[in-house]
């Protein structure tokens, strides 16, 4: 198998490798009271959901070299049996499995290992044990949020973070990103130097107690130079300070090209609880954001802190605004408004994740189809509007003939969890350095 090779400098790069996960037996476990705990506002019907999150899958493949599903990445960076048992042991640390538990995973190969690690483990798979009967009543609760790829881990330039997750629900995500990272065969090459920001190792070793929050949702790779991340309800100030030294020990080693990193000051809020939620790159000079945040002289404009990555210590000061940051730093963005000019669309289609678009070339973005009146201001900035199924359906349809394009996702079940197509993709590599 041919090796992957990290490189992520832009936003809106071509997608060459990109990794997401088709929910599967994890969302179709869910049970109303699950709901609080998981971080879903609604359980999912999961053929509809697998349906539109294949059609995605589709979409994507139209313009990405490779696209993995991190389930069978992490199949197969357990196929050692070392690194299997290593995993468990690892894991009964981590949520404190019991004996019998890990003795059961330790039982299965590798396939059924992920399966029950991300599916979940009801009593009934248990010997001795009857059918389960409360919401929680499973020997491993399924973690049905790696539908949302982009958080637990992150390929920044030519390296890479392992998070570390702001909920209990989601504390198992970046212990199963390390296992595959570390020894998956295509990846395995990358060694800890190439590695930005890592807490669960540490958590694992009982050398940290409390980690430090930080989700790949608020980290947005904007230049070969420039990172954005927010502080928001999931991402700790700390955690930020945390990468930002890394990188800066790192550009004093000339091993990375990073210049700035921006840490926007964010609402603690759910419906923004992720950089990305607001603010996506659409092409090299555009955006998509929530206007109460971004427009000049709102109220709700973002401060933003730009911590200098060149000195032997970092350097830290105030801007106005994220937008006018960027420009300083030679990234001039004209902003497109989620829900266009009105008020209450703003709203809505902020909460339904108009705001987070993917990009999968320059000017070619994926969103989802729900949110019409973004759609109207995409369209009024040039962007051709088609449907997944036309993309799909129409061989004289090229989305790199040069031209800008939204290609809207069905997503009448995907849209419940709350996450976009960004959310929902964690890419590995895209052209140009």
């Amino acid at each position: 198998m041919q090796p992957i090779q990290l490189s992520v400098f832009s936003e809106t790069a071509r997608l060459r490798q990109v990794v997401v996960h088709n929910p599967g037996p994890e969302v179709d476990l869910m049970v109303p009271g699950m709901m609080e705990k998981l971080l879903f506002d609604d359980i999912l019907h999961g053929d509809l959901a697998r349906y539109e999150h294949g059609q995605f899958r589709q979409v994507l493949a139209k313009v990405a070299d490779e696209v993995l599903d991190i389930q069978d990445l992490f199949t197969d960076a357990l196929q050692d049996e070392g690194v299997k048992l290593g995993f468990i042991e690892d894991l009964r640390r981590l949520v404190g499995l019991p004996d019998d538990t890990c003795n059961l995973l330790r039982d299965m190969g590798s396939a059924d290992v992920a399966r029950s690690v991300i599916g979940g483990l009801p009593w009934d798979d248990m010997p001795g044990h009857t059918r389960w009967e409360e919401e929680f009543d499973y020997r491993l609760r399924p973690i049905p949020n790696l539908l949302f790829m982009r958080d637990p881990a992150s390929v920044i330039g030519d390296g890479y973070s392992v998070n570390s997750m702001a909920t209990w629900a989601r504390e198992r995500e970046p212990l199963i990103l390390s296992y595959v990272f570390r020894h998956h065969p295509r990846l395995k090459h990358h060694t800890d130097h190439d590695k930005w920001f890592d807490q669960v190792t540490p958590l694992v070793r009982g050398e940290i107690k409390a980690p430090v929050s930080l989700e790949g949702g608020d980290i947005l790779v904007l230049s070969h130079k420039v990172l954005a991340v927010g502080c928001s309800e999931r991402t700790q100030a700390d955690a930020i300070h945390q990468l930002a030294e890394s990188l800066r020990a790192h550009h004093a080693e000339d091993s990375t090209s990073f210049d700035h990193l921006l840490m926007v000051l964010m609402p603690s809020k759910r419906s923004a609880m992720h950089l990305d939620t607001i603010f996506t790159r659409t092409s090299e000079d555009e955006c998509l954001v929530f206007p109460p945040y971004f427009r000049e002289g709102s109220r709700e404009l973002l401060n933003v802190t730009s911590i200098d990555l060149r000195h032997q210590e970092l350097r830290m000061s105030t801007q106005p605004s994220l937008l006018k940051a960027l420009k300083t730093l030679g990234i001039d963005l004209k902003p497109i408004f989620c829900g266009g000019l009105d008020p209450i669309m703003q709203q809505r289609e902020q909460w339904t994740d108009g705001a987070n678009a993917f990009c999968l070339a320059p000017g070619v973005i994926t969103s989802y189809g729900r949110n019409i009146a973004t759609a109207a201001a995409l369209d009024q900035a040039g962007y051709h509007v088609v449907t997944a199924q036309e993309v799909l359906t129409d061989p004289t349809l090229d989305l790199l003939d040069g031209g800008k394009y939204l290609v809207q996702i069905q997503a009448g079940e995907l849209s419940r969890a709350r996450g976009g197509p960004r959310c929902m993709t964690m890419p590995l590599s895209r052209d140009g350095a």
